[in-house]
């Protein structure tokens, strides 16, 4: 396969073709030394889960006729396992960072998974569905990602993105993650128009819980130390609790329901 910007083609890394080898070692837009403890934590973790389940109910939703897809920021598979198991999808993913696409491998090991840069995506109206979930806030130059993600989705094909809502719950966790912005949800519906494609529904998530997120932000900003992992290590019944309660809110969703604020927003749309 060869670079559709340089026609070069890429470089090998363990096995893995590397479009942008020049940043595989960097710590742009995320840790790579976290991409353990992402594994980690992602399966015991009932956001992660919850975040799961949404995406793999919305699809056959607004794209049942996908069968490729393409996640931009795969990091360790979790989500490109369950677009490909849960939703019969041939899927492709792509991360900046080598780290994250090892754990991708052990995940789905006949899966094409490439190093990529967002902003220069090598591919052009190739897949039936394209999927960015929790990526695009990790990137300043976001509008770009997005216009690369149009050309790479065939026409009429689909988008699904997730972002964390609201810049007022910025908070050191933000920081930690390297964020570069928090959505508001006119400014993601304006931005994904401007990039080629045409919204279908757009909704927060994550709403019965943004009571305790706004609390924890405050109380996050005047600690001493701050712990980025422990809002995912909760005692067991808590944790499923938090499930149950997501599924209650899913179920809305599904329903048709676009829930106004949330700590995340989840955005369909289609290529014009």
């Amino acid at each position: 396969m060869r670079c559709l910007h340089c026609g070069a083609t890429p470089p090998s890394r363990d096995g893995i073709a590397c479009f942008a080898p020049e940043l595989a070692d960097s710590a742009e837009g995320f840790d790579p030394g976290a991409f353990a403890r992402l594994a980690e934590v992602e399966p015991r973790s009932f956001w992660f889960r919850s975040r799961n389940a949404l995406i793999v109910e919305l699809v056959p939703r607004w794209f049942p006729t996908a069968r490729s897809a393409l996640e931009i920021g795969c990091g360790t598979g979790y989500v490109l396992q369950a677009l490909h198991e849960r939703c019969g999808l041939r899927v492709t993913g792509t991360e900046l960072h080598p780290e994250g696409l090892r754990y991708a491998r052990e995940r789905l090991p006949d899966a094409e998974l490439l190093q990529v840069d967002a902003r220069h995506i090598p591919f052009r109206e190739e897949f039936d569905l394209v999927g960015a979930f929790d990526v695009l806030e990790h990137i300043p130059e976001d509008e770009a990602v997005l216009r690369e993600v149009r050309r790479a989705t065939r026409p009429g094909g689909g988008l699904l993105l997730t972002v964390p809502q609201h810049p007022g719950l910025w908070s050191q966790a933000d920081d930690y993650a390297h964020h570069s912005r928090r959505y508001r949800r006119r400014e993601l519906v304006e931005k994904v128009t401007r990039a080629g494609f045409r919204p279908l529904a757009v909704t927060s998530f994550v709403s019965v819980l943004l009571p305790a997120m706004a609390l924890s932000r405050v109380r996050a900003r005047r600690a001493a130390s701050y712990d980025p992992w422990a809002e995912f290590d909760l005692p067991r019944r808590l944790d499923r609790a938090l499930e149950r309660l997501l599924a209650v809110e899913r179920r809305v969703i599904l329903r048709g329901a676009s829930l106004p604020v949330g700590g995340s927003l989840a955005l369909a749309a289609r290529a014009v």
